[in-house]
């Protein structure tokens, strides 16, 4: 086994895998992320818009037995709603779930530092989302 993908497993059995929410519009990138980040050993549901992100949140935070979100990934220009909305919302409720925002707004990016978020500046690459989820789970 070659030393760079040695230290990769070796990272990648060291954090505890996590459910995450992904919230991208751009199917492309979404697949991506999600195959970077279950190929980490993360456990990853995909939505494409506002409502079905809204939906897959409700579901885990109301429905006794459903499965919480360990982190929510979310493009701030998600059809539907922001994602800085969705960070916003949850503050405002109290709700500390792990939160990385895809967005290339210096302004936003401030926003969602202040309320705890992570943000994953575009461009990016699989060591920049896992540097993002490692940074947000902490």
């Amino acid at each position: 086994m070659n030393h760079t993908l040695a230290n990769e497993r070796d990272l990648n059995l060291s954090n505890a895998p996590l459910r995450i929410l992904l919230a991208e519009d751009h199917g492309e990138l979404r697949r991506l992320l999600a195959l970077v980040l279950e190929r980490d050993g993360h456990e990853v549901v995909q939505v494409g818009d506002g409502g079905a992100l809204l939906e897959a949140l409700a579901s885990s935070l109301v429905e006794q037995g459903a499965p919480e979100f360990d982190l929510v990934i979310c493009e701030h220009l998600l059809p539907g709603i922001q994602g800085m909305t969705v960070l916003a919302g949850l503050r405002a409720r109290d709700n500390e779930i792990h939160f990385v925002l895809i967005c290339g707004d210096p302004a936003m990016q401030q926003r969602a530092r202040r309320l705890g978020g992570v943000v994953l500046d575009p461009p990016f690459d699989a060591e920049a989302i896992r540097g993002a989820v490692r940074t947000a789970a902490a």
